[in-house]
């Protein structure tokens, strides 16, 4: 049994200065060279393991998932989301998974369907009357925000859109793996010459909470107008800091997200004008309801496709509770592993020419054994609750912004991404927005 590379010393230096000034680029090139599975060797508190195998994947995820916790990394977001469902653990998750799901019920999320085409009308009248070089990317954010608060918290509140956006993106940011890799060793200086360290308490996690408890009071004024989720929850007599804990969860795992795969599919479309012209055609066909959704499988394949080459949530983090063996070799309790569906999806060994836009590779039969070669909802009993609706809303809203508008990207080099948590671009996305008719 040969043992698995390993990276330390004066070379982990080297790659930790590429990988942060090019992190995908390089993790690819590191699954090229060295392999799908490395152990980084950073000394005390900083050792990784690095997995781009699906058998391994399918070990941490599924097979042996009760061994496999939430990283450091993850746990850094807790003075955010406090123990709500995307950073809670054992029977604490599996009685909010219980009480969540009923809300992604194919016939609760149906209902949804006004709010949805409500706010993409709005949004189709202000790209008609600003045609050309728009910021997609803003624009997906903010029209997936706005269905949020309205399907998932309650419809007729108000709130500052614009103000939310920006402090979750400040806490994306400061929770990213780059910055928290760069505040662990700005710390450990500060111990070192003997100055205090840094809060993780920021003003962005503060203002949340107010937004939190302002959506709480408004909803429980206001039952009729409120969300599945949160109805069951005072109907329960649950206290407001579980509310507030849920809340900031569906702010940060359920908007982002989906407007990222959004995102990126439009550019995909915008620099593949066959197949955007293709979903256009299968839009025009249909009378872009929920209803119609089994018809739109073309446009599905395109968000499928654009989410193998763009996953939004491009790492899985876990940790091991107990030593375990996967594939003959042997991990110490408390490792820490780091899933890349990046580099996964983008492997040749597991997909015909990676790097291009073939949305047909997403046929069914295409598609049999990948379970744990496409993860980018996660997989195993911790899958993300909201994949169906995340899919269900793409078709749905491509389907209507393909019949008005065509989308052009410009620029000659690709957008710059940026891999936080969630993968998004450096600058914006700009692409032409074009009225078609």
């Amino acid at each position: 049994m040969s043992k698995l590379p390993k990276i330390s010393g004066f070379t982990l230096v080297k790659w930790f200065g590429l990988l942060l000034v090019q992190p995908l680029e390089s993790l690819e090139k590191l699954v090229r060279k060295v392999g799908k599975v490395i152990e980084f060797d950073g000394g005390k508190y900083q050792k990784l393991h690095f997995v781009s195998e699906p058998e391994y994947i399918k070990h941490i995820l599924k097979t042996n998932k009760a061994n496999y916790k939430r990283s450091p990394v993850i746990k850094a977001l807790r003075p955010l989301l406090g123990n709500g469902i995307f950073i809670s653990e054992d029977k604490i998750w599996q009685s909010q998974r219980s009480h969540l799901k009923p809300s992604f019920h194919e016939q609760v999320i149906q209902q949804f369907e006004s709010i949805i085409l409500d706010e993409c009308d709005s949004l189709c009248k202000t790209w008609t009357h600003s045609a050309g070089k728009n910021d997609v990317e803003a624009s997906m954010e903010m029209l997936m925000l706005r269905i949020l608060v309205r399907t998932q918290f309650c419809d007729g509140i108000e709130v500052d859109y614009k103000e939310i956006q920006r402090a979750h993106s400040e806490v994306l940011d400061q929770t990213s793996i780059r910055n928290q890799k760069i505040k662990f060793y700005t710390n450990r200086l500060r111990k070192q010459i003997g100055l205090s360290v840094k809060s993780d308490q920021s003003t962005a996690v503060r203002y949340l909470d107010t937004v939190a408890k302002h959506i709480i009071a408004f909803a429980r004024n206001n039952r009729k107008k409120c969300s599945y989720w949160m109805n069951d929850m005072f109907d329960r007599d649950v206290d407001d800091d579980e509310i507030r804990d849920q809340i900031v969860n569906f702010i940060f795992a359920g908007y982002d997200t989906t407007a990222s795969a959004l995102t990126w599919t439009l550019y995909c479309l915008a620099t593949n004008p066959t197949n955007q012209n293709d979903c256009r055609q299968e839009s025009l066909k249909t009378t872009n309801t929920f209803a119609d959704l089994s018809n739109l499988q073309t446009t599905k394949q395109c968000i499928q496709e654009s989410m193998r080459l763009y996953p939004p949530v491009w790492s899985i983090h876990r940790q091991s509770e107990e030593k375990d063996e996967i594939d003959k070799q042997q991990f110490d309790a408390h490792t820490y592993f780091m899933i890349c569906a990046y580099t996964l999806h983008r492997d040749p060994d597991f997909w015909e020419k990676p790097a291009d836009f073939i949305p047909q590779r997403f046929s069914a039969d295409n598609m049999r054994g990948k379970a744990f070669q496409y993860i980018p909802f996660g997989q195993g009993e911790r899958v993300c609750i909201g994949q169906s609706l995340a899919i269900m809303e793409s078709q749905l809203i491509l389907s209507i912004l393909l019949r008005q508008f065509t989308f052009t990207y410009k620029q000659t080099k690709p957008p710059q991404i940026t891999p936080g948590i969630i993968m998004k671009t450096r600058r914006g996305l700009f692409l032409e927005v074009t009225p078609t008719s």
